[in-house]
């Protein structure tokens, strides 16, 4: 990879990229799957089952329940070996506060009062999941370890993330959980703990699906208060893990890589200016001044999005998109401006440390200009909803309406390399919908995930031989999961058919094989990359000679057709 100063943009110009050695595809490049616990393992809000934040939902018939799901709890060593068999080196999965310390009698909503007793951790639960992380690594995959991905156990109560103290009892999770890794992966599985993290799934989503669409279950009011509120306890819940974990691994062997992954966004204020808030201090922004800083930023941000010229600039729904950034702007600094970052800000002040080791992002369709769609009737499964949520979801774009727009990861890539960090595609995939019932629906543009694979794979290799500082690519998901109250959104490369049993298909409904189009697609990638350090390494022999110490510098020409717009290209 390009060595990059932190903080400082990287020249990411053929003739500025340096590798101090040949670029080895599985050493040096992550081709992945994602995962979650809730949505794949099953087992969760069951009589006797842990309980978490959803178990109120679920007993309330206001969702689906998860049940099962995709059963990854009993067959993960045998999805391990699927994706061994594709070819690939990377396998991103959560450990479950709900499981490893666990309640199984669901409680009152608002959880404990302040000063009790929390539950015992579950070591047999803890030994179960280092076994998957030792079973990982014997298929030759890197665990990519998710510590929070959207849910909390119910013993907090449904709206923990209010209060300040659930921060405290996250990081006790995280000091037992890790600790316990440290210890046991290497004396009874003789295996390398984790080394990747990722500490909170979409904090950005995570906030806004609970206090501003309501798309995830709370007892709490919609507004601007607590969404802020919870965000700014999410931020500083990452800061805090972020430096407990470096302190865990201190006397270890393995230097541990921390981050945390947004859904990525072109609304600034719901997603960079996170990220440029964890740099201010880096960047010596006074403290008085993070709000101007941030505004100014924001600024740079839209012009520089304006100029990449991702999609055409006029039409309806265009004109209502950019209403919404407007209104969005005006919010969002009100809220950036709120009292409840200070604890925040004063932390990350304490010291001129940037809490990121990597830039991780999730990019499926982050656009303003396609959130709405015209009014459809018909495409949710309706339960207890009332008829302002049913109308919202009517005109809000769905997971199967999502667009493909390859070009715009290649945007947030460059736009993410600039703050000169390593950066990972945490998650990137397009849905399919189906029923319950196993009824499918076609894509109203006629979409197949082969197709969708191919475009994105493409863009990342030609972004990786550009020099842009990217380390990895994980496809959302591995098979289909429960996705937040409903099974209809299937992003599987394996489809499932939930009415006989969660059994792996590699050919989908309409005769695609995603599974098998990923391997060649990563097969022709890593031929790609190793002819181009081949390449590298002999006009740097002729042109510097073989006693020279010099890192050789890559001249990579473009060997397949280009999927980035003139605009967005990574020249």
């Amino acid at each position: 990879m390009p060595s990059v100063e932190k903080g400082r943009e990287p020249d990411v110009t053929p003739q500025g990229t340096r590798l101090p050695k040949p670029f080895v595809a599985d050493q040096d490049f992550f081709w992945g799957v994602a995962t979650s616990g809730y949505q794949a393992e099953g087992g969760y809000n069951g009589p006797g089952e842990p309980l978490n934040n959803w178990a109120w939902a679920e007993s309330r018939g206001e969702v689906v329940p998860s049940g099962r799901t995709s059963d990854f709890w009993t067959l993960a060593n045998e999805d391990f070996g699927r994706c061994r068999d594709m070819g690939l080196n990377a396998f991103r999965m959560s450990i479950e506060w709900s499981r490893v310390q666990p309640s199984t009698v669901l409680g009152p909503t608002e959880g404990p009062p302040s000063g009790t007793e929390t539950p015992p951790f579950d070591e047999r639960a803890l030994y179960s999941y280092a076994q998957r992380i030792a079973e990982c690594r014997a298929h030759g995959l890197e665990p990519i370890i998710t510590l929070h991905h959207f849910v909390h156990p119910a013993w907090l109560g449904i709206d923990a993330w209010l209060k300040p103290e659930t921060i405290d009892r996250f990081l006790a999770f995280i000091k037992h959980t890790l600790t316990y890794f440290l210890r046991t992966l290497p004396h009874d599985f003789g295996c390398e703990p984790p080394r990747w993290f990722i500490t909170i799934n979409e904090p950005n989503l995570l906030a806004f699906n609970h206090y501003l669409y309501r798309l995830f279950p709370s007892d709490h009011m919609i507004g601007l208060e607590p969404t802020v509120q919870c965000l700014a306890h999410l931020l500083e819940a990452h800061t805090r893990a972020y430096r407990l974990i470096h302190e865990i691994y201190v006397g270890s062997e393995t230097k541990p890589m921390v981050s945390f992954n947004n859904y990525c966004s072109d609304l600034y204020w719901s997603d960079t200016a996170m990220i440029d808030l964890l740099f201010a201090p880096s960047r010596s922004v006074p403290r008085e001044k993070v709000q101007e800083d941030l505004a100014e930023r924001a600024r740079d941000f839209d012009e520089r999005f304006k100029s990449a010229r991702l999609f055409p600039t006029q039409g309806l729904r265009y004109f209502l998109g950019q209403q919404i950034k407007g209104l969005h702007h005006t919010v969002a600094k009100r809220g950036f401006s709120m009292p409840c970052w200070d604890r925040v800000i004063a932390l990350l002040y304490e010291r001129a440390e940037v809490p990121l080791d990597y830039i991780a992002f999730d990019y499926y369709d982050p656009f303003c200009a396609h959130a709405l769609r015209w009014p459809t009737w018909h495409d949710f499964e309706t339960r207890k909803r009332s008829f302002r949520d049913w109308m919202l979801e009517s005109v809000a774009s769905k997971w199967w309406d999502w667009h493909m727009l390859p070009e715009g990861l290649a945007f947030f890539v460059k736009h993410f390399g600039r703050y000169g960090l390593p950066v990972l595609i945490a998650e990137n995939g397009m849905a399919l919908r189906r029923l319950p019932d196993n009824r499918p629906f076609k894509r109203r543009d006629n979409l197949a995930r082969s197709q969708y694979l191919r475009e994105h794979v493409r863009v990342v290799s030609q972004l990786v031989e550009r020099g842009q500082p990217l380390i990895g690519y994980l496809h959302w998901s591995l098979f289909d999961n429960y996705e937040w109250g409903s099974f209809a959104p299937r992003f599987g490369l394996f489809s499932l058919d939930y009415t006989v049993y969660p059994t792996r298909h590699a050919v989908d409904w309409t005769g695609d094989n995603p599974s098998a189009t990923y391997a060649q697609e990563i097969r022709e990638a890593k031929a790609q990359f190793a002819g181009a350090a081949r390449r590298a390494g002999k006009k740097t022999a002729v042109r510097e000679g073989p006693e020279s110490g010099a890192a050789p510098a890559t001249n990579i020409t473009r060997t397949r057709e280009s999927n980035i717009s003139s605009t967005d290209s990574v020249q």
